[in-house]
């Protein structure tokens, strides 16, 4: 029998002309009506061709006929997900991606006669290579949810206060994209969509002064959890495809330094009137240049006060992530830094958090003159310390393992002993203020 006539007989009723395109209509039938409220279905088959109109009419029909029969089957031990997944489960098995109905009326005619021809030849796996099982519709706000537990793996060592900073972000940029574009089903998502949140993110770019790094962020965002979850839930979506060419041009500016004069001088003289363990992590900032986090993060056993050469061990935990993997690694202690682990060798991680510290001290730069632009906040303190370490000759990768940062080539050997690193931050160690 000619594929182009296999299933013929049966769709034909349900195919009229409108002018030269072939349309589906077919009556909902009574049994269902009180369920399935619509008088009659219909569907643009979407060719001038009769035997490719019934060949896609078919594809409609196993579709509405399997869903009037879900409406009124009394079995519900499988969930609309179980159904959807084992759907998924078996197209895969017959060679074929789970597409709906729509997806495979759109599809190409040599594709519509192999899943046709799958069909006749395995009756009960009908459904599945002719999509006929609707998917589960995931709403955008439920996306999160989701989302959080198929990434479980990537929060398992952060703090709570580190799990809070990752989700915060990803939860603004998902509202936002509701707020542009509504509440929509995952598999409802279109590349007008996606463009229409980025009109949105450049009208703020232009009239707010927002980043256009800031933009890219709130883009990977969505596209992340879009992704995660499709693919997670075998919902069919090209998300590389959604987001291509949506980024945004920037300039990239980082905190400016301070001068090392301005805080030896000025800077580290006027922080008396601070808390006594502020004034201490701020020495600790300017002879390490570790990161806010990562000051506070030590734990005591992290401290080597009495080793030949005093150091600490920035690395992760249990319950403690670092930044990136490079951010480990160790760091003399000279200067103002080894006064303030004198006098707090057990560290700072019992003083608050980095977001308070930062918050409160940043404030009283401000409020007494301490910052020589408004970009400068007590972070330029790890630009200053890079700085200094060039301005006195230190190697390019001595410098960039002290900082925690990727080392630039191939990667040979275990690095610079700490008695060479420590030799080049003596050279540069603050002098502890006089009172």
């Amino acid at each position: 029998m000619n594929c182009y006539t296999l299933w013929g007989d049966m769709s034909e009723a349900y195919i009229h002309k409108r002018g030269d395109w072939w349309h589906y209509r077919r009556k909902v039938p009574v049994i269902v009506a009180h369920l399935d409220t619509r008088k009659e279905v219909t569907a643009t088959l979407g060719t001038k061709d009769k035997n490719q109109a019934l060949i896609k009419a078919e594809i409609y029909s196993t579709h509405f006929e399997n869903y009037w029969r879900s409406l009124s089957d009394s079995d519900t031990a499988q969930t609309i997900d179980e159904k959807y997944q084992a759907a998924v489960a078996l197209a895969k098995a017959h060679g074929f991606a789970y597409k709906t109905t729509e997806q495979i009326a759109s599809a190409s005619l040599h594709e519509l006669i192999e899943r046709l021809q799958v069909a006749s030849k395995n009756k009960e796996h009908t459904e599945a290579v002719l999509g006929a099982v609707v998917p589960p519709q995931i709403l955008l706000s439920d996306c999160l949810s989701h989302y959080w537990d198929y990434t479980a793996d990537r929060l398992g060592q952060k703090t709570e206060r580190q799990v809070r900073k990752w989700k915060n972000p990803r939860r603004l940029a998902m509202n936002n994209f509701i707020e542009v574009v509504g509440d929509k089903s995952l598999q409802q998502i279109t590349r007008e969509d996606v463009l229409q949140f980025r009109t949105w993110w450049m009208e703020a770019i232009k009239e707010k002064g927002v980043s256009g790094d800031t933009g890219n962020k709130k883009m990977m965002y969505i596209k992340d959890v879009l992704a995660t979850v499709s693919n997670q839930r075998n919902i069919e979506m090209d998300t590389d495809l959604l987001f291509a060419n949506t980024g945004f041009d920037y300039i990239k500016r980082s905190r400016p330094p301070f001068d090392a004069h301005f805080v030896q001088n000025i800077l580290l003289p006027s922080i008396g009137n601070m808390k006594e363990v502020y004034q201490m992590i701020i020495m600790v900032m300017a002879d390490t240049g570790a990161r806010e986090a990562e000051v506070f993060g030590l734990d005591a056993k992290d401290i080597y006060l009495d080793e030949p050469v005093p150091y600490i061990h920035i690395r992760s935990r249990e319950g403690y992530q670092l930044k990136t993997v490079t951010s480990e690694r160790k760091i003399p202690i000279v200067g103002t830094a080894l006064h303030a682990f004198k006098k707090y060798p057990r560290g700072f991680n019992h003083a608050g958090n980095p977001d308070t510290f930062s918050t409160a001290v940043n404030k009283f730069l401000k409020e007494n003159n301490l910052k020589p632009t408004p970009k400068h906040s007590v972070y330029s303190l790890r630009h200053t310390f890079k700085d200094r370490l060039r301005d006195v000759g230190a190697p390019e990768e001595l410098i960039d393992g002290l900082m925690g940062h990727k080392k630039k080539g191939p990667q040979y050997g275990r690095g610079y002993k700490l008695e060479t690193a420590h030799s080049w931050l003596r050279k540069i160690a603050f002098r502890i203020p006089q009172d």
